[in-house]
């Protein structure tokens, strides 16, 4: 497992660690035996092995554990469910293993003035709880979490920089939402010198949102080949969507298409079900830009459904406020009243869009979407649906700064 460790760096292998397993059951070592497993299926879920696999591999590693007493490894073999679970993008089935260990160790005697619970499992498990609760809007209860984290893991402590990378997320995330881009920016240096590769990300990311287009193509460019080297093919996807949207924005709608069909074909390859959906989602953005909005609906449905049962607040809203633009751009070759139906249902779906975005505080997804609607009213005929959307819409036009309000916005 050591060779495993050190050899991972030089090039992707799991020969060392097989050998090591092997050798463990062999001479009756099981605590050697399932670190050993535990470390071949990291390996594995980062080459883009299937998820019930990889659950089966851990599942043998939990009767040794069970067998042998090993209540260490049976909160590291949860963690590590957690973490996989949440790489593949099954966000509910991460929050049922985070809450599986929560519930193991209340059950667990705490002897009096002895601090438990403060391993990098248990840490790993709450951060995540942490992120899972502020992407579903749930701040007040991530603040908790993270409160608690402080007080179990102090800043100078071992495994305080696990806390304080996802403080640092779920701060930028919430001012990226609220359009508050120059304190987004000045967390950047805080998430870089806890993870380089995530803190230039998120500067890409600022960049983009203040229209520093240039910069943020190269800045991505350079961490697409950075993060394409050293295999991290989580961040390759990522970057590779951040990219095609630079293109959307520069009208290369046609350039963005082969970007995304890499990030598709990445996404499949290493099964990460929740980026391909979102890619899918992008691909669909993609054809109702280039005018066949029919087609787009069409392969909508193969990406919604995870993204609504696994994803953040922000990308149903996003995903749902996609279906509407879908909807209104084919009913222009409907009957009158088809047409009347299909913008009703579109009403409906910018509804929910709107409750979602409401959650997280995205003043700027909302104000786009009271625009739309008010657009839908007034082509109905229902004035005063009309009006109020447009008061609300005039009132965060006025909070927001002002870029154009275009029909037809970025996915995301």
């Amino acid at each position: 497992s050591w060779l495993y460790i050190l050899e991972q760096k030089i090039f992707d292998s799991c020969v060392l660690l097989e050998h090591s397993v092997n050798k463990s059951l062999h001479f009756g070592l099981p605590y050697l035996a399932s670190l050993g497993i535990q470390s071949l299926v990291q390996q594995r879920a980062f080459a883009g092995k299937a998820a019930n696999k990889l659950m089966d591999a851990l599942k043998d590693s939990d009767l040794l554990h069970w067998k042998h007493s090993l209540s260490e490894l049976i909160d590291i073999s949860i963690a590590q469910k957690t973490a996989i679970w949440r790489l593949y993008g099954r966000s509910t089935m991460a929050l049922q293993q985070a809450q599986t260990l929560l519930s193991m160790n209340s059950l667990e005697a705490v002897n009096v003035g002895v601090q438990q619970n403060n391993t990098e499992s248990f840490a790993v498990v709450l951060c995540h709880l942490a992120e899972l609760h502020a992407e579903q809007g749930y701040f007040a209860a991530a603040s908790e979490i993270l409160k608690h984290l402080k007080e179990r893991f102090p800043p100078n402590s071992q495994h305080a920089q696990l806390w304080m990378l996802f403080d640092q997320k779920i701060q930028f995330e919430r001012a990226m939402n609220d359009g508050r881009y120059h304190i987004a920016d000045s967390l950047v240096a805080g998430i870089t010198a806890l993870n380089s590769i995530e803190g230039v990300y998120r500067k890409a990311l600022v960049l983009k949102a203040q229209n520093q287009m240039s910069e943020a193509h190269k800045l991505l460019q350079k961490l697409l080949i950075h993060c394409q080297k050293i295999k991290n093919t989580e961040m390759v996807i990522s970057v590779l969507l951040s990219i095609a949207e630079l293109y959307w924005r520069s009208s290369c709608h046609t350039i963005a298409l082969p970007v995304l069909l890499q990030a598709l074909a990445l996404s499949r390859e290493y099964s990460l079900q929740y980026l391909a959906s979102e890619t899918v989602l992008n691909l669909a953005f993609s054809q109702l830009i280039l005018g066949i909005p029919e087609q787009a609906l069409n392969i909508l449905h193969m990406a919604i459904e995870p993204v609504l049962a696994h994803g953040a607040v922000l990308d149903k809203g996003c995903a749902m406020f996609l279906v509407a633009k879908c909807q209104v751009a084919s009913a222009a070759s409907y009957t009158p009243q088809k047409k009347v139906e299909a913008l009703e249902s579109a009403i409906l779906n910018l509804n929910e869009a709107k409750t979602y975005f409401a959650k997280v505080d995205c003043k700027e997804q909302l104000r786009d979407v009271l625009y739309f609607q008010a657009r839908l009213f007034h082509t109905l005929g229902k004035t005063q649906e009309r009006n109020k959307c447009a008061m609300l819409f005039r009132q965060l036009h006025q909070e927001l700064p002002a870029h154009g309000v275009p029909l037809i916005n970025a996915f995301k």
